[in-house]
């Protein structure tokens, strides 16, 4: 992906209050930072609905629906990534995933979804009841009592389809929405299941692993932090390139933090990280004043042509100078994702009104 795609992926998502998506393997500790990022989010805006107790139960819930398959992905010879969006929209949210099934029961699977469907609340409840007793419902690769439960909580049908992958899997691709009571409906075509397929395509050919659109106030970046550090620890063994990829994404996070432009009480931005055998890519986009395009630019130009040496010289400077930033950010942040960026970083602005451009980044670790 280049820096210049940033902005057409961030306009993509332009009517997401906040969008999370993340590639790659399952387990009880993505579960909970992925509940904590939009718990974080849902919480700044007041929770007026209530809805946060029910939310926390559908993304566990769906995400324990994709742990059931991890037997199934260990049967492929295939390195491949489930996936799991969650995005707020107005005041509903939609929660999506994907994992491998064997082709062998989506149509059983595919069955028991529609049934799902055609049920009412209390056909349904019924149902959960029945199935607490009996077994075939739930058979590997089945329905059961998770997706009944999605149904019932959410109290909206679920969204599917199947995907052939090979000759023994097939992508499993489900959606959830709730909606809360006070929302006005979203067309329907906005926001479907085959948008979360075409999320796992992109981001698979691109080497993407997480995408964060939404509010990037300091108390936001807390969760994020939380679960690329839980993520740096499980997937690299060398203790000091961990410290500093995780100390270079927490610079880059907060340089969104502290320069985006305030709009509505947000900072809005987005985050992207993807990895290329050793290398973390790193991507961010938010908005600044266009008058400070050219300054900025011309501080960038200038930190790509320092050598590490003469890069931690000037970051001594300024830090003594005192000066450390003007409004948009040329302070000592860039000075250090530069430090510790492998390569020069790459940049981008488009202009989005006459006063307001975006900035897009990307620096590799």
């Amino acid at each position: 992906m280049n820096v210049e795609t940033v902005y057409e992926l961030f306009s993509n998502l332009r009517n997401d209050n906040l969008s999370f998506i993340y590639l790659g393997s399952f387990n009880d500790e993505i579960t909970e930072r992925i509940i904590d990022i939009s718990e974080t989010n849902l919480a700044n805006k007041h929770d007026e609905a209530g809805i946060s107790h029910k939310l926390s139960f559908l993304l566990a819930e769906c995400f324990q629906n994709v742990i059931r398959h991890g037997d199934t992905l260990q049967k492929s010879s295939t390195d491949v990534s489930g996936i799991f969006i969650t995005r707020f929209i107005g005041k509903s949210f939609y929660i999506s995933s994907a994992n491998l099934v064997e082709n062998k029961d989506v149509e059983e699977l595919k069955s028991k979804l529609e049934q799902i469907n055609n049920l009412s609340h209390d056909e349904l409840k019924k149902l959960y009841i029945n199935v607490l007793s009996n077994s075939d419902f739930s058979s590997k690769g089945g329905a059961g009592l998770g997706l009944i439960e999605m149904a019932r909580k959410s109290g909206q049908k679920l969204d599917f389809e199947f995907e052939y992958y090979d000759d023994t899997f097939s992508y499993f691709y489900l959606q959830i929405k709730f909606k809360s009571p006070e929302e006005t409906e979203i067309p329907a075509e906005r926001v479907n299941v085959k948008i979360a397929r075409e999320f796992h395509h992109l981001m698979s050919l691109d080497n993407i692993f997480i995408i964060h659109k939404g509010d990037f106030s300091q108390n936001s970046t807390v969760p994020i932090l939380r679960m690329i550090e839980d993520n740096l620890h499980t997937s690299l063994e060398n203790n000091s390139f961990k410290k500093k990829t995780f100390h270079a994404l927490v610079e880059i996070l907060q340089n969104i933090s502290k320069h985006s432009v305030e709009m509505d009480g947000k900072r809005e931005g987005i985050f992207i990280i993807g990895k290329v055998d050793s290398k973390f890519l790193v991507y961010t986009g938010n908005y600044i004043h266009s008058n400070l395009v050219e300054p900025l630019s011309k501080h960038l130009d200038n930190l790509n042509i320092l050598n590490k040496d003469e890069l931690l010289q000037l970051y001594k400077y300024t830090l003594h100078l005192g000066t450390t930033t003007t409004k948009g950010g040329a302070g000592l942040g860039l000075i250090d994702i530069a430090r510790d960026s492998s390569e020069k970083m790459r940049y981008n602005f488009t202009q989005v009104t006459n006063d307001l451009s975006f900035f897009s980044l990307l620096a590799t670790i």
